[in-house]
């Protein structure tokens, strides 16, 4: 009985953690920076403190407690543990055990019905989501649980109850080589005047289609995405969907074929399209590997019918597996794959890309495609090696500090374009400085595009939404005297998708045909609201970046400058991000005060991991509350009972207990 009371709290502890990464993969964001509020006024322990700078290896562990909070209770924790006098080997055994209970059919069962049970109780989403949602992400984040958090050589290290194993840190500084002019062909920096020498490219990002749209269904339904069956619908409904789509739903397919219609109207000349991923709705509780492959395809066939002429280069988003951000590596494939994908998506894109990038696709969801007659490489990235809610990272050996190695793919890329004299543009899905990206990734990226600043050119992105840009800077001059050195802009552009409250929109770049350097972009969106008023669909620039903030041109840091002096300047970027005048708002920034425009600037300065070269200024830095907790909570809480602990000092022949 013992036994299964304990097998009964460890149910439900899971049950609630499966819960809480239901969320976070739902896009329903959590604050973990939230201020905590005591009961009893703080102690002198409790005061306002400074993050240490720590190294990528902690910031990174940082980020994985996030996603699974159990971690947390080890790292900190373990000395606890230690007072058990558990022997290694024992601990060994205890977690093998664990391991094998967690991975068992039953366990994962009951593990399901008690989640689907507390998601209810606690009305975190409706009936239907949790019904459907916990099913299809138990299993995974179980599996990670067992072979990360409770596999031996973590749980026993992390307890201090075995020495920790000996592989290697991640490294703060990665290995580059060296510039070289051999064979170096030079190419002239002066900027071409003619219109003849310039490359128009159009940006599309998060399309999230979304085929069961229905004008009518109710926009406010209460799950995660609405406007679809089977919600309330029309006179039943309080606020019916429009019919050019709304602004807590996804993408119709008339708002998507009305945008690609326009686009000749916007760019008479386009040399090329790009599209930096997330294809399917965000109605991730629903999505299977079955309906993402339904989905993809139809978008391709949209693609097909608009797409025709122009070179056009796709990447992979993390809507496009199921479940949601689920991308594990090589390594792990003996656990999981995600092969189908690849596949799927290679055989979908042979309209537009050769036999190699198809076969580089299908491989690992990256490629390199050459383009002779402009002197240009394109690089598609899989971002999603980058993101900390792929959970198979957490499974990853140790030594695979560089996710499928793709960091040193590029690198090799970028070092074989530079002795070619080629330029390159690189496309990914999301910024290795977005917020949702592990610190260590944005650290390393940052290392290699300052090596090779010459040579990249472009950078396209997207996942965020919004309208904006981060940027990237060489950390490596440390004299405090001189300012970090911009040395590239990450563009990221606003979504096709009007979810959530924002504008469905494009971005076009103005580039110079020979130095590839980007000139100008212009971002197109239409007013929703409008548009279901009148019934018509009327798409219009919203601006062009110098005209709108007054710029000579695009180098990486003048944005972020103007910000700090003219108030203007940042406030205009506010309303320009959402694309939505109504709602005046960035991110989680909504006022027009000093302490969130410094969060704005910090943020495009990509100082989110806390790693990034003004995460030690004034204007960045930032603090947080350490609550004071007695050293037996942790049992006490695991438990539930008070526990005795003693503690042994050693001195000398005598031991204390204290």
């Amino acid at each position: 009985m013992v036994y299964r009371r304990q097998s009964a709290v460890l149910i439900v502890w899971l049950g609630l953690l499966v819960v809480l990464d239901a969320l976070l993969v739902l896009s329903i964001r959590v604050d973990f920076g939230k201020q905590i509020h005591f009961s009893r006024p703080l102690t002198a322990s409790q005061q306002l403190v400074y993050h240490d700078r720590k190294s990528l290896e902690e910031l990174d562990n940082e980020f994985s407690e996030e996603i699974l909070p159990i971690v947390k209770l080890f790292t900190d924790h373990g000395d606890v543990l230690q007072t058990t006098r558990i022997r290694c080997e024992v601990c060994h055994s205890i977690a093998r055990h664990i391991k094998d209970f967690l991975m068992l059919n039953a366990t994962q069962e009951i593990t399901i019905q008690e989640g689907i049970l507390i998601c209810s109780l606690l009305k975190l989403q409706t009936q239907r989501v949790c019904s459907e949602i916990i099913p299809k992400f138990a299993p995974w984040v179980i599996t990670v649980l067992a072979h990360s958090v409770f596999s031996a050589e973590n749980l026993c290290t992390k307890a201090h109850l075995c020495p920790k194993p000996d592989t290697p840190e991640k490294p703060e500084i990665i290995d580059l080589p060296a510039p070289t002019t051999k064979n170096h062909i030079t190419v002239s920096e002066q900027q071409n005047d003619d219109d003849d020498q310039r490359i128009w490219v159009v940006h599309l990002s998060d399309w999230h289609y979304d085929s069961e749209y229905v004008e009518g269904y109710e926009v406010n339904c209460g799950e995660p995405v609405c406007c679809r069956a089977p919600n309330a619908f029309g006179d039943k409904a309080t606020t019916p969907a429009g019919k050019w789509g709304d602004y807590n739903c996804d993408a119709p397919k008339r708002l998507i074929e009305s945008m690609l219609e326009f686009l000749p109207t916007a760019v008479p000349k386009v040399d090329f399209i790009i599209s930096t991923g997330d294809l399917p709705p965000h109605d991730v509780w629903a999505e299977t590997s079955s309906t993402i492959t339904d989905n993809n395809n139809k978008t391709a066939n949209i693609w097909r019918q608009f797409f025709t002429a122009a070179p056009f280069f796709p990447v992979i988003g993390n809507h496009e597996s199921a479940p949601v951000n689920s991308f594990p590596t090589s390594s792990i494939s003996d656990i999981a794959s995600v092969s189908w994908l690849y596949s799927t998506l290679s055989s979908q894109w042979n309209d537009w890309l050769s036999d190699d990038v198809l076969e580089s696709i299908e491989k690992n969801g990256f490629y390199s495609a050459k383009l002779p007659k402009y002197k240009l490489r394109v690089l598609g990235i899989n971002t999603n090696y980058f993101y900390k809610l792929n959970l198979w990272l957490l499974m990853r050996p140790r030594e695979e500090w560089d996710p499928e190695w793709m960091l040193k793919w590029v690198v090799n890329q970028l070092d074989e374009a530079e002795k070619l004299g080629e330029k390159v543009w690189i496309l990914g899905h999301m910024s290795a400085l977005d917020q949702d990206s592990f610190p260590s990734i944005g650290v390393y990226f940052s290392q290699i595009v300052a090596r090779y600043k010459d040579t990249i050119v472009g950078q396209f992105y997207g996942h965020s939404h919004w309208d904006e840009f981060n940027v990237i800077y060489d950390k490596s001059i440390n004299d405090p005297s001189k300012d970090p050195e911009a040395v590239g802009i990450a563009y990221i552009a606003p979504s096709v998708t009007s979810f959530k409250n924002m504008n469905p929109a494009f971005r076009v770049y103005e580039i110079d045909k020979v130095t590839k350097k980007i000139l100008n972009h212009y971002t197109y969106s239409m007013d929703l609201q409008e548009a279901n008023r009148l019934d018509k669909p009327e798409w219009k620039l919203l601006y062009d970046a110098k005209s709108l903030y007054g710029l000579e041109n695009l180098e990486p840091k003048n944005l972020t400058e103007k910000f700090i002096i003219d108030a203007n300047a940042y406030k205009t970027f506010k309303k320009t991000a959402s694309r939505n005048h109504h709602l005046d708002k960035y991110g989680s920034c909504s006022a027009l005060d000093t302490q969130c425009r410094n969060r704005i600037i910090c943020k495009l300065r990509g100082t989110n991991s806390g790693h990034g070269p003004y995460s030690d200024s004034e204007l960045c830095k930032k603090h947080g509350w350490l609550p004071h907790l007695p050293d037996d909570w942790f049992l006490n809480a695991a438990l539930g009972k008070h526990v005795l602990i003693m503690r042994f000092v050693m001195g000398g022949d005598d031991a204390v207990c204290r």
